[in-house]
C-alpha cells in the first residue's frame, strides 16, 4: 500500500504575478505580470535590451540593510505561510522544525565585485566582510535561525531544479520521522551573473517568453520566492491544522548529460517523473495536469515534450513562466504553490506567451483557463549538470 502524503498545512508566494499565493494565481489567470527592463537591478550592457519579471521596487524598498534580497523574499513567503496555516513560528519552537531552501544567487553570486576587485590587484571597503559572509552563508541557517528553530536545515543548490528538490527531501525528512514539520521553498533574485549568463549562452528572449510555441526565442529571468510547511499527521492533530494539499510523491535523478544543456532524450527527467509517479502510487491517468517547467529555450521544451509524450501522453501541459519568469532556484517551488490554487480552485491556468503549436512537439500546452476535477498533479524542474526532480501534488481534498 502506498503510504499516505505529507499535509501541507500553509503556503505562501510572491512573484512577477503577484505578492501573496492567491494574488500570484489571479496574475496567473490573468496574465498581469511585471515584465520590465532591469534597469538600477543590474549594471549590465544588455540592461537596456533584455527584459525580465521582477517585483515591484516598493517591495524591494523593505528589504532590510545587509540582508540579501533572496532571503528577505523567501521570509516573506514563510510568513504568509505561517499565518495561512494558523500556527505560528513561536508556536512551534519547541518542536522539530527543519529548514530546506532551494536558491541559485543567494548560495553563489554575491561576491562578484570582490572577485572583480581581486582580479584588478585592488580592494574595497567591505570586501573582507562580503567574503567572510559568502563562505559561511546559508539561506536555510539564516531562515532558521530567524524563526527560532533548532531543526536541521539544508540548503539546496541544484540550480533551477532546486525549489522541487527542497520540496522533495522535505516529505522525506517527515516521512523518516526526523522533523515534525518542515519550512521548505526557494528564492532568487535578479542578479547580473545569471542575467548576463543566460544572455550569453544565446537562451535569453529580448520579448515575454512563449512557452513550447513554434516561435519560441529563449527565457526571461525573474525573481521571487515561495515557501511551504509541511508537517506530521501527529503535529497536524495537536495544532488541529487543516490541509491545503498534500506532497504525495518526489523523484530526482542527474543525468550529467551536459553543463548547461538537458539531455535531448530526457533520460534524467523521465527516471525522476518515473520516480514521483511510483512514490505517489498514481499514473499519467491520475493527473490533473502537469505543470511545465516550459522555459521556451528550444532545447527545455523539447527535451520536456520528449519525456511527456514518453509517460505523459494525453496529460494536459500548464506554463506558467510567461507570467513568472524564469525564477531559478525559486521556480519549483513557485510553480509548487501554483499548482495547489488550481487543484484548490479546480481550473489550470492558460499557458500565457503561447502562440502556435510546433508540431515536432507532439502537443500543444492548454491555451484557455480549463476546469478539472481530478485531484493530484505533477510539476517537474530542469536544471544545470542534468539535474532533474518532480513532485506530485494533491489537493486540500485529495483523501476525502
Amino acid at each position: 500500500m502506498t503510504a499516505r502524503g505529507v499535509q501541507i498545512a500553509g503556503t505562501g508566494c510572491l512573484c512577477a504575478c503577484g505578492l501573496t499565493a492567491k494574488d500570484c494565481f489571479e496574475g496567473a489567470l490573468s496574465g498581469r505580470a511585471r515584465f520590465a527592463l532591469p534597469a538600477g537591478r543590474v549594471e549590465s550592457a544588455y540592461a537596456a535590451t533584455y527584459p525580465v519579471f521582477m517585483l515591484p521596487e516598493e517591495v524591494l524598498q523593505k528589504c532590510p540593510p545587509r540582508q540579501s534580497v533572496s532571503l528577505f523574499f523567501f521570509l516573506e513567503s514563510a510568513r504568509e505561510a505561517f499565518l495561512q496555516a494558523g500556527v505560528s513560528p513561536q508556536e512551534l519552537a519547541s518542536k522539530r522544525v527543519g529548514v530546506i531552501v532551494g536558491t541559485s544567487v543567494d548560495a553563489s553570486f554575491h561576491c562578484f565585485n570582490v572577485y572583480k576587485n581581486w582580479r584588478a590587484g585592488r580592494t574595497a571597503d567591505g570586501d573582507a566582510e562580503r567574503l567572510a559572509h559568502y563562505f559561511s552563508s546559508s539561506t536555510a541557517q539564516a531562515v532558521s535561525h530567524r524563526f527560532g528553530f533548532t531543526g536541521p536545515f539544508q540548503t539546496v543548490v541544484t540550480a533551477c531544479a532546486s525549489g522541487t528538490d527542497a520540496v522533495g527531501l522535505a516529505k522525506s525528512w517527515i516521512d523518516s520521522g526526523l522533523c515534525d514539520a518542515v519550512l521548505c521553498g526557494g528564492a532568487d533574485e535578479i542578479n547580473l551573473i545569471p542575467y548576463d549568463g543566460f544572455i550569453r549562452l544565446l537562451i535569453a528572449s529580448k520579448e515575454r517568453c512563449r512557452p513550447f510555441s513554434k516561435d519560441r526565442a529563449g527565457i526571461n529571468i525573474g525573481e521571487g520566492a515561495a515557501a511551504l510547511l509541511l508537517v506530521s499527521d501527529a503535529l497536524a492533530r495537536e495544532f488541529s491544522l487543516t490541509p491545503k494539499g498534500y506532497v504525495l510523491g518526489y523523484g530526482n535523478a542527474c543525468d550529467a548529460f551536459h553543463p548547461t544543456a538537458p539531455d535531448p532524450e530526457a533520460k534524467g527527467l523521465k527516471k525522476a517523473i518515473s520516480f514521483a509517479l511510483a512514490e505517489a502510487g498514481l499514473s499519467a491517468g491520475d493527473l490533473a495536469f502537469v505543470n511545465a517547467h516550459g522555459t521556451a529555450s528550444q532545447a527545455n521544451d523539447a527535451a520536456e515534450a520528449a519525456a511527456f509524450n514518453a509517460l505523459l501522453s494525453g496529460v494536459p501541459v500548464w506554463g506558467s513562466k510567461g507570467v513568472t519568469g524564469h525564477t531559478l532556484g525559486a521556480a519549483g517551488a513557485v510553480e509548487a504553490v501554483l499548482c495547489l490554487q488550481a487543484l484548490n480552485r479546480r481550473i489550470i491556468p492558460p499557458t500565457f506567451g503561447f502562440t502556435r503549436a510546433d508540431e515536432t512537439l507532439g502537443f500543444a500546452p492548454v491555451t484557455q483557463a480549463s476546469e478539472i476535477t481530478k485531484r493530484a498533479a505533477l510539476s517537474d524542474s530542469l536544471a544545470f549538470g542534468g539535474c532533474n526532480a518532480a513532485v506530485v501534488l494533491g489537493a486540500e481534498d485529495y483523501y476525502g
